[in-house]
């Protein structure tokens, strides 16, 4: 004899649910095991940015596990959500050009001792292309090193 369709059903539905139950806390379970993970080290760390003339300056105030050669660097810069770049970024006193809209921007490092390295003390400076910086943006420079880590600056314009 054998159990009318309706209670089948309601068994059916109740061992899904359950199964799906069971599913959703194993899942939190091993989640919350997980060994929490270090927190990323800073391997390059800029100044905030200083304006001048309306455009930006920062400086490296620290820099752990290198020497790190400017040749494995690409550098991005993000105006108002819109990115420019990466391009590599350029020998001692080189300018690197971005365009982002209909606004253009002009990149230089300056290599404080001369090494070819990105070092303590070394200065980059943000400028627009034969004047200031837009007025009421946020901007962003990403500094990357061969794909392993990002260093960034931040600043808006008033």
């Amino acid at each position: 004899m054998s159990l009318p369709s309706s209670v089948s059903h309601r068994w059916f539905l109740v061992v899904v649910f359950a199964a799906i139950g069971l599913v959703i806390a194993t899942s939190f379970v091993l989640y919350s095991a997980q060994l929490a993970r270090p927190p990323p080290t800073e391997n390059l760390v800029f100044s905030p940015a200083a304006l001048v003339d309306g455009n930006a300056s920062f400086t490296v105030q620290n820099v752990s596990h290198g020497p790190y050669l400017f040749s494995g660097f690409q550098i991005s810069l993000i105006v108002n959500d819109f990115a420019g770049g990466p391009v590599a970024l350029e020998p001692n006193n080189s300018v690197a050009r971005m365009t982002i809209g209909p606004n253009h921007y002009r990149i230089a490092w300056s290599d404080s001792d001369g090494d070819g390295a990105v070092d303590v003390g070394d200065s980059f400076r943000v400028a627009g292309d034969g004047g200031p910086l837009p007025v009421l943006s946020y901007y962003e420079f990403d500094l990357r090193w061969q794909m392993q880590w990002t260093a960034k600056a931040t600043w808006s314009t008033s």
